[in-house]
């Protein structure tokens, strides 16, 4: 996937000005910094396109790998799946499941055949805007551009878990 679909992306991108190649490189790394590098300059057209091509699959799925080593333990006893619906257009969804512990998260498929005990639905620029911190979980819900089912107490503290948020006090 790499090198034959960066290939056409970035002959794509340059024939259309779309992005530049560091662009497509950097929403490819997953890398919060280098994203939002992107996300910040790149207009929302652009960045629907890109997210809507192979390579913005590839770029959403690299940023599901990457949650774990985000993840702040310390708020679950026990195993909660969240399953992250992102759409994308023209491209199909991407569907994953992260999975938070009390010590840490991993990915799991969405095949699993037990409900999640929170599910999110968001197109991928909510999605690269909350992950890059560049925009609240609360904003887009109440904004509609962010829905939840299940443990909407879970969905409350999402960010925290990611340190993209700063931990509410205890009083």
């Amino acid at each position: 996937m790499r090198t034959e679909a960066l290939t056409e992306a970035i002959t794509i991108a340059a024939e259309t000005g779309k992005a530049s190649r560091d662009q497509i490189e950097d929403l490819l790394s997953g890398e919060r910094a280098r994203v939002r590098s992107v996300v910040e300059v790149l207009p929302e057209s652009d960045l629907v396109w890109a997210l809507g091509t192979d390579v913005g699959e590839q770029a959403l799925l690299n940023a599901f790998e990457l949650m774990p080593s985000y993840y702040v333990p310390g708020s679950f006893e026990r195993d909660v799946t969240v399953r992250y619906r992102v759409t994308r257009v023209p491209g199909e969804p991407v569907v994953q499941d992260v999975v938070f512990g009390p010590e840490s998260c991993r990915i799991e498929s969405a095949e699993q055949t037990e409900p999640p005990d929170l599910s999110v639905f968001l197109d991928g620029v909510g999605f690269v805007r909350i992950a890059t911190g560049l925009a609240k979980g609360m904003e887009l819900l109440m904004r509609g551009e962010l829905k939840v089912q299940g443990d909407v107490q879970v969905a409350m503290k999402m960010e925290t878990f990611f340190g993209l948020a700063e931990p509410e006090s205890k009083s």
